[in-house]
């Protein structure tokens, strides 16, 4: 059944403002409808090219004026104000979490933790999947703990043989694996249980350089994606972030030693 979508609604679903459930819903709905598909795919390119291709520019002098007045400085007197006396006009608290915005957006840019539009939407993309998968009876499509079982299952699936490891950790069980859809294409998802928590690790080719595990976190769901011997690996679960590094960076080091 279709539901009537609001703008809206579009624009929050490509923001990833959208909880679960709702998020889940268009995503069916995408599935089905072409124009609501051209809607989100214009929504997801004007976001992108303001992202990366929006100028800046100053504030103009009202809002100087308005802010000025908030803190204190009557807009008529601080227009007459000398440039310096403007400045210092400004309240230290104010000044304060400016320098500190700037701080934690420096060292975000710095330590490369802000992702990019492209993995932004592969992250939310491998979380709804794995929300699917979870949530739905399709968690694996072929149920075994024996890679040479999945491996060639898999294989036979893809224009691709994925790599298929058993960790050596404790506590971590391989289930199986299933073909799902990612980054606008069929890929690989293996699915293991640490504990009472499902991960899903998604692995696909890559033409791109290798690349170490880098963590995220959106709504409840932590994420580590990296690239290792010409394949991507996004790694996703509910598992707490320690655990969930420990079994992201098994996998990247069991297909070192291949």
């Amino acid at each position: 059944m279709k539901h009537n979508i609001t703008p809206l609604q579009v624009h929050a679903f490509v923001d990833g403002e959208l909880d679960l459930t709702p998020q889940l819903e268009m995503e069916a709905q995408l599935a089905q409808d072409a124009a609501l598909r051209a809607q989100v795919q214009s929504a997801q390119s004007l976001r992108d090219t303001v992202r990366d291709g929006a100028d800046y520019h100053a504030a103009p002098a009202a809002l100087r004026s308005r802010i000025q007045a908030l803190g204190g400085t009557p807009p008529q007197k601080a227009a007459a104000a000398a440039p310096g006396q403007r400045w210092f006009a400004w309240r230290p608290m104010g000044l304060a979490l400016a320098a500190l915005g700037l701080l934690v957006w420096g060292l975000t840019l710095s330590l490369g933790l802000w992702p990019s539009s492209h993995d932004e939407r592969l992250m939310q993309e491998a979380i709804a999947s794995h929300a699917r998968a979870t949530l739905g009876q399709r968690l694996v499509d072929v149920a075994s703990s024996d890679q040479h079982t999945v491996k060639p299952w898999l294989s036979s699936r893809l224009d691709y043989s994925p790599p298929v490891h058993e960790p050596r950790l404790p506590g971590v069980v391989f289930l199986g694996g299933r073909v799902d859809y990612l980054d606008g294409r069929p890929v690989a998802a293996l699915v293991y249980k640490q504990h009472e928590h499902i991960v899903d690790v998604f692995v696909w080719p890559t033409l791109g350089a290798d690349t170490p595990m880098r963590a995220l976190s959106y709504r409840g769901f932590n994420v580590h994606h990296g690239s290792r011997a010409g394949m991507n690996y996004w790694v996703v679960s509910d598992l707490n972030p320690g655990e969930l590094a420990v079994l992201a960076q098994s996998l990247q080091i069991a297909e070192l030693a291949r």
